[in-house]
């Protein structure tokens, strides 16, 4: 069942989602406006496993283990039950069918996945830490733009439908490790962004040319992130 390590997971996702269809191996997320799409591989960390449940009040639920010394939780089938040495809680669990708006086929985010990348960056937790820090000065600014001038890529906050032509801005240079295809600059929002846990991951550019499209990955062994660009 859930234990200190799966409870962190959990805990790294309340900024997207506050509701959540736990399954196993791979719980699927998606944020409540239904742009970022996440899968997570429960696998990858120690545990046992469980069947599906649902959280609704994932924060309340997180809020009531953190009453409790490393709980031993347990599954019924309308409740989770969590117990320390002198004291317990229960939880009522959620229908699966009254979080379907809140997941959907793991597949979706693993197929864009697995498809080749123009540009990959290697965006270690203090790099994440770093652009939270930029991007927070400028609190008028609400887009982050990933752009590819030839060699060069970078992040640069600003705001894609401003009419004004100057505005205060912040730039980091990023190193790719794949750098191919034409230049562009593409725009997600920053609370996108900053919505992320912050650890390490490999952030991958899409190109889907039928559609002229791009997309962002955001990969490492746990976790497979979609964040929508702004068109």
């Amino acid at each position: 069942m859930l234990n200190k390590d799966s409870i962190s997971l959990l805990k790294s996702i309340t900024n997207i989602t506050n509701s959540a269809l736990i399954t196993y191996p791979i719980t699927t997320i998606t944020s409540e406006r239904k742009d970022i799409l996440g899968n997570i591989d429960f696998s990858k960390v120690e545990g046992t496993g469980w069947d599906e449940f649902g959280i609704y009040d994932l924060n309340s639920f997180l809020g009531a283990l953190a009453i409790l010394d490393n709980p031993d939780i347990k599954q019924s089938e309308t409740s989770l039950i969590a117990k320390d040495s002198d004291s317990s809680i229960s939880f009522v669990v959620s229908h699966p069918s009254s979080l379907e708006e809140f997941t959907t086929d793991p597949e979706n985010i693993t197929t864009t996945c697995e498809t080749p990348s123009v540009v990959s960056i290697d965006i270690d937790t203090t790099m994440i830490t770093k652009i939270r820090k930029g991007v927070s000065v400028f609190k008028d600014l609400k887009d982050l733009f990933l752009v590819k001038e030839g060699d060069r890529l970078y992040f640069k906050t600003g705001n894609k439908e401003s009419f004004s032509r100057t505005q205060n801005s912040y730039e980091v240079d990023l190193t790719p490790t794949i750098n191919s295809g034409n230049d562009f600059e593409i725009a997600i929002l920053v609370e996108n962004f900053l919505a992320l846990p912050a650890m390490d991951f490999m952030l991958n550019v899409k190109y889907n040319k039928e559609y002229d499209m791009y997309r962002i990955t955001l990969e490492n062994t746990i976790y497979q992130f979609l964040l929508p660009t702004i068109e």
